[in-house]
């Protein structure tokens, strides 16, 4: 029996987030500015690295699939560390559960309910593109809570229509392992934006309305859906909300 491309993903999407997980409790306490910016870095260029290997070996790109996972885990390790000690560990595995069910009821309209979700992809690749602007001035420029409370809001539906589009490009994509790798990243990248929009969401409706404190982590991970498609704008999002423990470290932000 051939195995679907669903399975694919769905197996290297489950050893992608064990890989994340792994990177990002090693990564934890990487919050100098130095590390942020290799780890930025090592991430970019692995993007193309996986994707350019994948097409060549399928054996390989999975290797390089789960180095970067690991590498972009450990990007995000700081700010889930800064999360855990502020909202609690059982808000961040609740926060990440309920990611998980969003993705998974997603993935089940974009991929089986019949709509073609193609016209979403310009839309959001004009949304991402606004939410990294915004992420990028939010280091430097203090935002009040409402304000922050907006961005990541409008950053959970941005990336709750990521679901939905990846899952319906992944019911049009041809059966290859090269299509599952780029399809992975995808969605990891997808998920891991939408679990550091939710926790932002969910840290600043702690605070008094009159807080004016500026985010740790609200704008490093949406640059990567460019590269190779939609990858760089997603890692460049997930990357806006990495580097701003490093930024806090220095009092920059």
């Amino acid at each position: 029996m051939e195995t679907t491309l669903f399975m694919k993903v769905m197996l290297l999407l489950t050893a992608a987030m064990l890989c994340g997980g792994v990177g990002a409790y090693l990564g934890r306490g990487l919050k100098g500015l130095g590390s942020a910016i290799a780890l930025f870095v090592v991430a970019i260029v692995g993007i193309f690295v996986t994707l350019g290997v994948a097409h060549v070996s399928a054996g390989g790109g999975i290797v390089c699939l789960a180095i970067w996972t690991g590498v972009v885990g450990a990007m995000i390790g700081p700010a889930l560390d800064h999360y855990t000690e502020s909202l609690g560990w059982h808000t961040v595995c609740g926060a990440l559960v309920g990611t998980g069910g969003v993705m998974a009821i997603c993935g089940v309209v974009g991929a089986m309910s019949g709509i073609d979700f193609g016209f979403l992809g310009m839309i959001l690749g004009i949304s991402l593109i606004g939410l990294i602007i915004f992420g990028i001035v939010s280091m430097f420029v203090r935002m009040s809570r409402e304000v922050q409370m907006g961005q990541a809001v409008i950053g959970m539906v941005v990336f709750a229509g990521y679901f939905l589009f990846d899952f319906w490009r992944m019911s049009k994509a041809q059966n290859t392992w090269e299509a599952a790798i780029g399809l992975t990243m995808n969605l990891y990248l997808d998920f891991v934006n939408f679990l550091l929009y939710l926790l932002q969401f969910l840290e600043k409706s702690k605070e008094h309305s009159s807080s004016m404190i500026q985010p740790l982590h609200d704008t490093a991970l949406a640059m990567l859906h460019f590269g190779g498609g939609d990858h760089l704008l997603s890692f460049a999002s997930t990357a806006t909300h990495a580097v701003q423990p490093a930024l806090a470290a220095f009092g920059l932000c």
